[in-house]
């Protein structure tokens, strides 16, 4: 059984997948760049209106390949470029973050994350 919020994160999954990004819209065992993941932001859901219109507050932690400090820098950016240009419609950008280290499996990652939200209907 699905449900809207389910259905909607798989969709913008799909139109991101449409632009060539890889995305997962969990956190992998291993994380192997460049990837996109999607995660729940807070707050998670918020009602844009008083009937059944709802803000799903999502964000994405864009990971670049590994390379020297420069060419990650420039990876990163890139991505971020990438990302932003393949936003569909019904998603507005709200925010993308300073990069950061993300330390995962004893590997380090240059990332960022770009906080968006999507207007459902429940």
């Amino acid at each position: 059984m699905s449900n809207e919020i389910t259905i909607s994160k798989a969709e913008f999954k799909l139109d991101l997948e449409a632009a060539s990004i890889r995305v997962l819209d969990y956190v992998p065992e291993r994380i192997t760049p460049p990837i996109v993941i999607i995660n729940a932001a807070s707050p998670y859901l918020t009602p844009s209106t008083l009937g059944t219109q709802y803000d799903l507050n999502l964000e994405l932690v864009v990971i670049a390949s590994t390379a020297t400090n420069k060419k990650a820098t420039e990876n990163l950016d890139q991505a971020i470029h990438d990302v932003l240009n393949a936003m569909p419609r019904y998603a507005r950008v709200i925010r993308v973050n300073e990069p950061y280290n993300l330390q995962t499996n004893n590997a380090e990652y240059l990332s960022a994350n770009i906080s968006v939200e999507l207007e459902i209907t429940i």
